[in-house]
């Protein structure tokens, strides 16, 4: 049962376990399984793991043990938490970051939907006896196989055993007469060089077109573009509703309740990956995936674009900038060592990221090998050519490894346990995510009037109502709309911000917080943290935020198509839309400093107060010794201005 600290009544964590495995659950996530693999194939295969370190060395970490710490020492979430550092001016940045995590979190719940949808039609394909629902296509009675393009020299375009008769498929011993274009597989507009001409054939069996069709016509029933709305997926809609059942039964009563879930969402996922990896292995071209993913490519490295999708990558996967960890750490006991926590929940994230690499590149190697048989384009010792059946956000998990899961012996089993393993990576997630917002509510007064059931119930009902647009035909398009705007400026702004305002407003104020680090935990923050916090952060911070920002038109909508010519229309008003919900969180952390009740006058001296009593005799003692030295040292600050 989670104790209470008796004064200010916050909660906390029944054991430290809860906590660790909630940030746990919290930072690991979609992004290990799916994101980091991808800007891993993407951007050098093992070069890429230097910019990643290095940005969670100089970035990540120093922030996450910021915000922990913050959390911890102030015993509120990311908007009490600067009046009780005595710096109200900056309550905005606590409102920047729950507006950024609310702007994620109606998005994010629409994953935990697909992956509802897909566990719910292979459970249903499961119980009539039928195959896998995205391995249909070609096979009796199903939708045929759409026609492909191949290319061949001129004089071998009326060879009969260029194809099997009875698959459809090239014949493997004329794969070297086949010619390839640069970007991988060719289609019908693909202009073939002197000599070559097009054929066209239909396979009796296609994985990579099976899998697409059932992501695009069956999950998405995918529209025209942005304002093609389209109507309501019904299929959605009650996969949508589920994913915010699950959300809500998770944190309706607080840590109390999402303290016990994490046991089994943030521990799942690497019971699951453990058995995908002893899978993986021992696939087929298993070693050759593996080999891409170690292999470094050094070029990569001269490319500035790496080094801010690694940056970027550490903020999303460590969940720094949200103010979920600043809220958790709150419900953390007073004398917890937050630094060391910071290092092992950053450790084991990182740690995920790169032991999922090592599941997914031996997959990806399998799919390689198995669609080799498939198209002559791509080959079972080049990954590039899978570029072609999706691999970038989305498409790894819902089109590439069900590919690859459809192709494995036992497919029912690996489907329900790799949807299962997502299922559990995202709910803790959102759930974190959610919890933070609520935290926000309460730590306002609104705790005051509702229970807290209640105050979770209509934070995640409203979440629903608007989130509804996602789950219309057209909802793909205003997924990618908020997951490429929603973030761009807030995570970035926050961030500094936290480390500027501990570190730059009021010296009085760093060495109060250092003292108060040192008689609630022990630990003494040295140069090393003021170094970090007060210089390295922030600028490295601005740097990659001016260099992320180059781009006007981030999605590329004036050159967008609708779908399925191209991949979707996108209006040039959604510019200024993203740019919108881009910036108003920071407009509105600015526009704060003006309110009424802003000015840090009446706080002067007054950081830490009003936290309650420790949950031990000790505790109450650091405490008041701390705020003993805090005034002692502002009276001394003031006789000598």
């Amino acid at each position: 049962m989670a104790r209470e600290i008796a004064s200010a009544e916050r909660p906390q964590f029944a054991h430290k376990i809860e906590l660790l495995l909630t940030l746990v659950g919290y930072a690991v996530g979609f992004g290990n399984i799916w994101r980091f693999p991808y800007l891993t194939y993407a951007y050098g295969g093992g070069a890429f793991l230097i910019p990643y370190v290095l940005s969670l060395l100089c970035l990540g970490l120093p922030l996450f043990m910021l915000e922990l710490g913050l959390g911890q020492m102030t015993r509120q979430g990311t908007l009490g938490v600067w009046s009780h550092l005595g710096l109200p001016r900056f309550r905005g940045v606590g409102i920047a970051a729950t507006m950024c995590t609310f702007f994620v979190t109606l998005y994010y719940n629409v994953i935990i939907a697909w992956t509802v949808y897909y566990l719910g039609r292979t459970i249903g394909s499961l119980a009539t006896g039928g195959g896998l629902p995205w391995d249909a296509m070609g096979l009796d009675g199903a939708q045929p196989c759409p026609v492909s393009t191949v290319i061949v020299p001129a004089e071998m375009a009326g060879n009969p055993s260029l194809f099997d008769a009875a698959t459809g498929l090239f014949n493997q011993s004329h794969a070297a007469d086949f010619w390839c274009p640069a970007g991988g597989v060719p289609d019908a507009s693909t202009v073939p060089p002197i000599g070559f001409v097009p054929l066209t054939t239909r396979a009796r069996h296609c994985p990579g077109a099976a899998a697409l069709h059932f992501w695009q016509d069956e999950v998405l029933q995918q529209s025209s573009g942005l304002t093609d709305f389209g109507g309501i997926h019904e299929g959605m809609l009650a996969a949508y509703t589920v994913a915010w059942l699950l959300t809500y039964f998770c944190i309706f009563n607080g840590v109390h309740t999402s303290g016990k879930v994490v046991y089994v969402t943030a521990t799942l996922p690497y019971i699951a990956l453990a058995a995908f990896f002893v899978r993986a292995v021992t696939l087929p071209n298993a070693g050759q995936g593996a080999k891409f993913f170690i292999t470094p490519d050094f070029e990569h490295l001269r490319d500035g674009q790496v080094w801010i999708r690694a940056v970027t990558q550490i903020f999303y996967s460590l969940g720094v900038g949200f103010g979920s960890l600043v809220a958790f750490s709150s419900y953390n006991e007073r004398s917890s060592n937050f630094v060391r926590d910071a290092v092992e929940v950053s450790l084991i994230n990182c740690g995920t990221s790169i032991f999922a690499g090592f599941v997914v590149f031996p997959i990806m190697g399998y799919l390689a090998h198995e669609l080799s048989q498939v198209n002559p384009c791509i080959s079972s010792d080049d990954l590039s050519g899978l570029s072609s059946v999706g691999l970038s956000g989305t498409g790894l998990a819902f089109i590439a490894f069900p590919i690859a899961i459809a192709r494995m012996p036992g497919g029912f089993f690996w489907a329900l346990l790799f949807f299962v393993m997502l299922l559990s990576l995202g709910i803790d997630s959102q759930f974190a995510m959610i919890e933070s917002i609520v935290t926000v509510c309460a730590d306002a007064g609104l705790d005051k009037r509702l229970r807290r059931p209640v105050l979770a119930g209509i934070v995640c009902l409203v979440e629903f109502c608007i989130g509804l647009v996602f789950v219309t035909r057209g909802g793909i398009y205003w997924f990618r709309l908020f997951d490429n705007y929603s973030c761009l400026i807030a995570l970035f702004f926050v961030a500094a911000m936290e480390a500027i305002g501990l570190t730059w407003s009021d010296a009085n104020l760093w060495a109060a917080f250092k003292r108060r680090v040192t008689e609630w935990t022990g630990i003494r923050l040295g140069m090393a943290f003021l170094v970090s916090w007060k210089f390295v952060c922030p600028l490295l911070i601005i740097a990659v935020a001016a260099l992320s920002l180059k781009s006007w038109d981030v999605m590329d909508a004036r050159r967008s198509r609708p779908f399925p010519e191209g991949t979707g229309a996108f209006p040039v008003w959604s510019i200024w839309f993203g740019w919108a919900m881009a910036l108003l969180p920071v407009l509105v952390a600015l526009l704060s400093t003006l309110l009424p009740g802003a000015s840090s006058a009446q706080w002067r001296g007054r950081p830490f107060e009003d936290h309650g009593s420790s949950t031990s005799e000790q505790g109450d003692g650091h405490a008041k010794k701390s705020e003993q030295a805090y005034e002692e040292e502002v009276g001394a600050g003031d006789a000598t201005a």
